[in-house]
């Protein structure tokens, strides 16, 4: 198993147990034990591969309730949850990019509403990708 991907899946074992424990990454975790439903906790580590650039990012992103390390939780919870977790499913934006051919490439891996995520999508440009993603993937 490459590095990347077990490096996700250890930080979603450990985000997990963390919700199990009711630690301290979700704010009110040791309130209620998570519902079945749009309050089911749901748990995507997202990467980000620009290999051009030599950049390599990553984020957790915990959503019902939001939290991680995404600098926009909030807007990129929303941006899954209008596809219900089908990131095939995000539209694009017809707004304008360069025509620059400099790939970018995004991986989502975890759970969305108790059912397993594991997508990747490379782009022509980082701004295509923007288009396509929304926020998800904006840091």
């Amino acid at each position: 198993m490459p590095f990347a991907r077990r490096a996700a899946t250890l930080a979603v074992a450990a985000t997990l147990t963390s919700l199990a424990a009711g630690t301290a990454l979700l704010p009110g975790a040791a309130e209620a034990a998570p519902r079945p439903g749009p309050e089911t906790p749901s748990v995507l580590v997202l990467r980000m591969d620009r290999p051009a650039a030599g950049e390599h990012r990553s984020a957790l992103l915990i959503c019902g309730p939001t939290g991680g390390t995404h600098p926009d939780a909030a807007t990129a919870c929303r941006t899954v949850a209008r596809v219900d977790g089908d990131l095939d499913a995000l539209g694009t934006d017809q707004g304008p990019c360069l025509l620059e051919y400099a790939p970018v490439t995004v991986h989502a891996w975890g759970f969305w509403q108790d059912r397993p995520v594991a997508w990747s999508k490379t782009y022509d440009n980082r701004c295509r990708m923007l288009r396509g993603t929304g926020a998800l993937f904006a840091f």
